[in-house]
């Protein structure tokens, strides 16, 4: 009965948005991922070869998207819901009041994945990007205040974050406001025009108690036609005692795109100080694909290590097809490590990620 009623719900909604001004809808995969064939070498791997759902470099290996949204002059309305395995999730659930509209406005409920990420950057590889940490992303339950006037290039948001109303200490601290206070984030930019994009601010890279506060800032260049580039640094701890660690955490991400030959790079640092010992780690992520219309053809790779003794260098390789049509992938990945009594990978994974 209940199943039959959410889905009553859907339909009403869809129905009223297929006749509603400022109205969309759409569903698809999201990074869902079928492995063909898997295997394992070296000390203690596994000898079957592996097949089905659930290997994937974006856990989980399987998600379907249902997003639904309203906009209208002075309000607005979105939801979004992750459908992992039989479960869906509904990750973003608010409303926006728009108080002076193109100026001022104010979002109220859950902001979770690809909510509200007004200071939140990934890299320019087409599947696989990247992220430093997810600095600048605002999440859980909870109210936004935005300004953004029109053509001026600014943008300034604080969210104040709530508990949970279903009463899980999820998404917030447990009802006591002080608490729900340490969870505030913060964010700023300034675009100059064809110049360049400059965005700082401070949110949490967990949640109340151990909140572990960052401040972080950007700088994005736009004054090269078809050039992506952008450089963050974060600092994370802030707020936590002695001895949990504090991180600072760098990336540098590019792409260029020369049509139909497209570069897309992105490089990171990490160091991690916890009083007693410091751990650095960096990782490198090297893409090239051409389009040749009906199919596009890449090579990905991704090389990693750290001052941890024998701890190896990490790679991979994975040359892969993508038919454009269909937004459909099918590559072979090969993974291994050079420290001692490593264990290689390889793998020949269907990357689906297509909607409407």
């Amino acid at each position: 009965m209940k199943k039959a009623v959410v889905l009553g719900m859907i339909l009403l909604a869809l129905g009223t948005l297929a006749y509603a001004e400022g109205a969309t809808v759409g569903f698809g995969f999201g990074r869902t991922t079928f492995t063909v064939a898997q295997g394992f070498s070296g000390t203690g791997a596994p000898v079957d070869i592996m097949q089905g759902w659930g290997i994937s470099d974006w856990p989980p290996s399987t998600r379907q998207n249902l997003d639904l949204a309203w906009s209208g002059d002075h309000t607005a309305f979105k939801v979004t819901g992750y459908l992992e395995g039989t479960v869906i999730s509904w990750v973003n659930i608010y409303g926006t009041l728009k108080l002076m509209p193109d100026m001022f406005s104010v979002m109220i409920g859950r902001f979770d994945g690809d909510g509200f990420d007004a200071f939140r950057k990934t890299s320019p590889h087409p599947l696989r990007d990247v992220n430093n940490g997810n600095v600048g992303r605002f999440s859980g339950w909870g109210i936004i205040a935005d300004v953004a006037p029109k053509d001026s290039g600014f943008e300034a948001a604080v969210m104040y974050r709530t508990e949970d109303p279903t009463g899980a200490a999820v998404d917030g601290a447990p009802g006591i406001a002080a608490n729900v206070a340490s969870n505030v984030n913060l964010g700023a930019s300034y675009t100059v025009p064809n110049l360049l994009k400059v965005a700082i601010g401070s949110d949490k890279d967990t949640l109340w108690p151990a909140p572990g506060r960052n401040i972080f800032g950007r700088v994005e260049i736009l004054m090269v036609p078809n050039l992506t580039l952008w450089a963050d640094v974060a600092y994370s701890g802030l707020d936590l005692p002695s001895p949990a660690p504090t991180v600072i955490a760098a990336e540098l991400a590019a792409g260029y795109d020369m049509k139909p030959l497209t570069i897309a790079f992105a490089g990171k640092f990490t160091s991690a100080n916890n009083t007693v010992t410091t751990v650095n780690v960096w990782e490198v992520y090297p893409e090239v694909y051409y389009n040749l219309g009906a199919f596009t053809l890449g090579l990905y790779a991704a090389v990693s290590g750290s001052d941890v003794a024998n701890s190896g260098i990490g790679y991979a390789v994975e040359p892969y097809v993508v038919l454009n049509d269909f937004n459909l992938r099918v590559s072979f990945m090969y993974a291994g490590s050079t420290a001692t009594g490593a264990i290689s990978e390889w793998r020949i994974p269907v990357i689906i990620n297509w909607g409407f």
